[in-house]
């Protein structure tokens, strides 16, 4: 999870990536999850830019607002699809 506001916790999310593809197993279901959409008159990482960087890493992407609980329900249903299909890919082949 990255603040849409601050550019440096977005330039972060590489290193975090990394950190956790190092110590999670290789089969993990990763979001990148960008809050704080409330406050998107002082936005300083473009949607689009993040998206970009999600699809370059295979990530489900969403932005959020914890503020007014927009797209907080619909984060958790993606990222639980994305395990079950995850799940069901292994377990039927």
């Amino acid at each position: 999870m990255y603040d849409v506001t601050n550019a440096t916790s977005f330039k972060n999310v590489s290193r975090w990536l990394s950190e956790l593809r190092e110590n999670a197993a290789s089969n993990i279901v990763v979001m990148l999850v960008g809050n704080k959409t409330d406050l998107d008159h002082i936005r300083a990482v473009p949607t689009q830019t993040a998206r970009s960087f999600a699809e370059a890493d295979k990530l489900f992407f969403i932005e959020t607002s914890a503020l007014n609980a927009t797209n907080v329900e619909q984060a958790f249903e993606q990222l639980v699809t994305g395990i079950h299909k995850r799940y069901i890919y292994r377990v039927l082949g």
